[in-house]
Parts: C-alpha cells; structure tokens; sequence
C-alpha cells in the first residue's frame, strides 16, 4: 500500500481534519458520518430513496455518536496490493482483504471489462476510513453519487455493525408496517415480494419500509422492523422502524391461504435469505443464533397468495 493510502486510512481524526460538507445517515440505527471536500454530490435519481435516512447533526444515531466515520474523495484511485483476502466475491464485482492491517474494500464495474470504481481503505473494525470513487462521468470529474457509494459497500458495512454489536441482521424480504404493526415477508427472487408490495401500495394505512432488503433488530425486548434505502422492483423506501408482529414465506397460490410448517423447516427457510457475513465466524455464528430466536419467538408460517387485492384482504382478516 502507498504511504499516501495508508497515512489517510486511520480512524476518525483523518476524517475531521477536512471538514468540507457533511452528512449523516441512519439505517436501522447505524449511523454513518460522510464528509468530503471539494467534489459535487450529485442528488438526481436514486438519491431520492436516501432522503429518509438522513439526519441533523444532533441526530446522527439512536446511540448519539456515529458508528462509522468516512471521508469521500472523487478521482485516481489508489492501488492497493492484497495480503490477505477476506472474502473474493468478484462474479458479485466487489472483494474484501487486508493490506498493512487495514481493510480494504474494491468495487469493480458490472460491465465488461469490470474497471475498478470504488476503494475503501477502512479501519480494522469498520468504524472509519477514506472512500475512493472514479468519476462517475468526465464532464463532471469531481462528481460522485451517495447510491452509487453505498451498493454493496453500505451493505457491507451494514451486515458488519449489526452483526458486532450482536443487534440483528439484513433481510431478502419485503417489510410492511401496517396500521402500526411490522409484518415481514421473506421470500427468495420471483416469490412475490415486490408483487406483494404494490398490492398494499393500494392501502393508505400501510407504509413499505423496503420491498428487497430491510432489517430486523433485536431491542428492548422486542424484535423491530425497520427499512433500508435499497428498494426492489416496487420502488418504495421508509425510515421508518416498527415493532415486528409476524413473519410470512412467501409462495405463489391459486387462493390466498395460511399455511403451517415446522419450525425447522421456517428456520431453514429464514436463513437462506439472510445476507451472511461469511468473512467473519463470530458473526456468522451470531446470525444462525438470531435467526433461530427470530423463529421462536415470532409467529411464522407460509403464506401463499393471489395476485389481486384480496391477498391484502385475506391479511387483513388474519387480525
């Protein structure tokens, strides 16, 4: 790693020296604190989905103090040298590995040829470092998107807070908070969640937290639903956070219907839609412990549905 990476990869203090412009974001209570100075954040497009997730400086997150402290910088890209990776999920185009005891995160483009777009040069816990974006387009070199950041490296840093600080996971699922209470679907590609979702659009009373990826924690008590940025096919984000009452797997039906299971099969069913953390042992054995609590505690069976409004209906009935 150059001596230019690894003297501005350290924790916080790196970050507040070059104050520039700020902003917080909370997500399920993960507060993450981005400054940058001297680039433009562009705010078109799926900028929109963030705007709920922002906070003032006096709310940076439920615990009072940031959880993760990033400086974001727009143009070369540093070249960093692994000594030892973490997790390679480049068919996914993003790899994890640690050089000089630091965490390196690497984005690379979808398309053919894959260039390298984004380095994130972290502290060994993910609480702070320097993000690294290519210029998203060359009339506008110092420009960067908050989207276009945070896929998949949000998610990541996401999975591994939740996961530290033992308060609960991501989920592939659809997230509803209807008439107060959270209701969550979960459901693998083409189950139906965003089907699902459109159809309570319908429904004045109900609020989409997520229709792709939401979060489930585990406080006071209690177990919580609460919204990420990152919607699917229905286009629809909260902030918001609600008590979690029940948990559905969803199937396509020809009549809405209830359907019961053993809770080993609902388990397994829960845990194959969690986004795992399988570059940390800890952490994944937490997951496993979480899900099955989840499972225990919440009422949890299989739903399997129409798609028209009387899915929403049926629901409805079940109290």
């Amino acid at each position: 790693m150059s001596e230019a990476v690894r003297a501005s990869a350290g924790p916080a203090p790196g970050v507040s020296r070059r104050p520039g412009e700020r902003l917080h974001l909370s997500i399920a209570g993960i507060g993450i604190d981005l400054t940058w100075a001297g680039g433009r954040l562009t705010r078109g497009g799926a900028h929109r989905f963030y705007r709920q997730f922002l906070r003032d400086e006096n709310r940076r997150s439920q615990r009072g103090r940031p959880n993760v402290a990033l400086h974001v910088e727009c143009g070369e890209l540093p070249t960093v040298t692994p000594e030892r990776m973490i997790f390679d999920a480049m068919a996914n185009h993003w790899r994890l590995f640690r050089t000089d005891g630091q965490a390196v995160f690497e984005v690379f483009h979808p398309l053919p040829p894959h260039p390298l777009i984004q380095v994130s040069v972290m502290a060994p816990d993910f609480t702070s470092g320097r993000v690294y974006l290519a210029p998203a387009t060359t009339s506008h070199p110092s420009s960067w998107s908050l989207p276009r950041m945070m896929r998949p490296f949000g998610e990541l840093l996401l999975i591994q807070h939740l996961l530290r600080e033992r308060r609960g996971v991501l989920v592939h699922a659809l997230g509803v908070a209807d008439r107060g209470a959270g209701l969550l679907f979960v459901g693998r590609s083409g189950a139906g969640k965003s089907t699902l979702a459109r159809l309570y659009k319908l429904h004045a009373d109900v609020i989409i937290l997520g229709d792709e990826r939401v979060v489930v924690t585990a406080e006071h008590g209690g177990f919580w639903l609460s919204g990420t940025p990152w919607p699917g096919d229905g286009f629809t984000v909260s902030g918001d956070r609600v008590p979690l009452r029940k948990v559905f797997f969803l199937e396509h039906g020809s009549r809405n219907a209830l359907i019961p299971d053993t809770r080993l099969t609902l388990y397994g069913l829960l845990f194959q839609q969690l986004f795992l953390p399988f570059w940390r042992e800890d952490a994944l054995g937490f997951a496993v412990y979480f899900a099955h609590q989840l499972i225990t505690a919440v009422p949890a069976c299989r739903l399997a549905f129409v798609n028209d409004r009387t899915a929403i209906e049926f629901l409805h009935g079940q109290g």
